[in-house]
C-alpha cells in the first residue's frame, strides 16, 4: 500500500496499519532549499524543489501544494506585506472603504494572482510524487476569507450587521468552492478548509454565521468525489463539538487540543481526525528524543482508525 493510499484510507476513518502522516509544509519548503517565503511563494519551480526535498526528508503520506491563506485575498483586491520566512500578511481590507461592495470586487478564476503558480506547482507534483503522495489543496475559510475583505469590523457587524455578514460569508464560501474545483481538477485528492479566525467567535456565532458556508463548501468538494477537511488552529475547544457537526470528513486541530477529546468527538460524529505535535516546545525548541516522545504519545492517545 502507497502512502496516498493509506491516508486516504484514514480520511475516510477506517482502520489503518499505522497512523497516517502528514506534514503540513508551507513555506518551509523554501527553508529546505535556502529560499525565502517571498522567493518560494511566487515560483511553481520552487515550491515544487521544496516539496520534493521534504518527500525526500519526511517521507510523508501526503503533502499540501501550498499553506497560504492569502491566495485568494490578494485575487480579490487585498494588498499584501511580503518577508522572507512567513507567508505574506494581508494589510489592506477592500470592503473597509466607503462605498466598495462585493460587487466591486474582482473575480476569482486560474488566471489571476499566483493561482497559475500554484495549479502549475500541483500539476508538476501530480506528475512526479502524485501516485504515491496524497496532494492536498489548502484554501482559505469563508470567515477568514471574510475577515481579510471586510477587516476587524466584522466581529461588530456580526452584531450590527448580521445579515450583511452572513451574505459575505457565503460570498466566500462560493470563493471556496471554485478554488476546491481548481484543486480537486488539477490532481488534488484533499482539500483543506483552513478558517483560523474560527477560533475567536462563540459557539453560537460559529453555527449562526460559519456553518452554514463551511458546510456549502464541504458540499461541493464531496460534489466533486473529493475528500475535505476542516482545520483551525488555535484553541478551538468551545467550537469543538460543533465543527464535529459539520459536513467534512475530517477535522484537525493545533497542538492545544486534547486528542482524547477530538478522537471521541470524532468517532461520535462519524468523522477521522488530525492532531499536532506542539510547535514551539517541542519541534522548535525540544530535542529528537522530546518529538518521538510526543509523537508516540499521541498515537497512543488516537489509535489507528481514522488517524492523521
Amino acid at each position: 500500500m502507497t502512502g496516498k493510499e493509506l491516508l486516504l484510507k484514514a480520511m475516510n476513518g477506517e482502520e489503518t496499519s499505522r497512523p497516517a502522516w502528514l506534514p503540513f509544509v508551507g513555506c518551509h519548503g523554501g527553508k529546505l532549499i535556502d529560499k525565502t517565503a517571498t522567493e518560494y511563494l511566487q515560483s511553481a519551480n520552487l515550491m515544487v524543489e521544496g516539496l520534493k526535498k521534504a518527500n525526500e526528508l519526511y517521507k510523508p503520506d501526503g503533502l499540501p501544494v501550498t499553506f497560504d491563506l492569502q491566495v485568494e485575498a490578494e485575487i480579490l483586491g487585498c494588498e499584501l506585506h511580503w518577508a522572507d520566512e512567513v507567508p505574506p500578511s494581508v494589510v489592506t481590507h477592500p470592503l473597509e472603504q466607503d462605498g466598495v461592495t462585493l460587487a466591486d470586487l474582482p473575480k476569482l478564476d486560474r488566471t489571476k494572482g499566483r493561482l497559475p503558480i500554484v495549479m502549475s506547482a500541483l500539476e508538476m507534483l501530480n506528475r512526479e510524487i502524485g501516485d504515491e503522495v496524497a496532494l492536498y489543496g489548502l484554501i482559505c475559510g469563508p470567515f477568514t476569507l471574510a475577515l481579510h475583505l471586510r477587516g476587524n469590523n466584522i466581529f461588530l457587524d456580526m452584531f450590527d450587521k448580521p445579515d450583511e455578514v452572513k451574505e459575505l460569508i457565503d460570498f466566500c464560501a462560493d470563493i471556496g468552492i471554485q478554488m476546491a474545483e481548481l484543486y480537486l481538477s488539477h490532481g488534488a485528492s484533499v482539500v483543506g478548509v483552513v478558517d483560523p479566525m474560527t477560533s475567536q467567535i462563540s459557539p453560537d456565532h460559529f453555527t449562526e454565521f460559519v456553518t452554514p458556508g463551511v458546510n456549502k463548501v464541504f458540499d461541493g468538494i464531496r460534489g466533486r468525489n473529493g475528500l475535505s477537511s476542516i482545520f483551525v488552529c488555535g484553541d478551538v475547544t468551545r467550537n469543538l463539538d460543533i465543527m464535529c457537526q459539520t459536513n467534512a470528513d475530517n477535522i484537525s486541530v493545533d497542538e492545544q487540543i486534547s486528542m482524547g477529546d477530538l478522537r471521541k468527538l470524532c468517532e461520535d460524529n462519524n468523522k477521522s481526525f488530525g492532531g499536532n505535535i506542539k510547535l514551539t516546545s517541542v519541534l522548535l525548541l525540544g530535542s529528537e528524543d522530546d518529538a518521538r516522545r510526543e509523537t508516540v504519545e499521541i498515537m497512543d492517545v488516537s489509535g489507528t482508525k481514522g488517524f492523521v
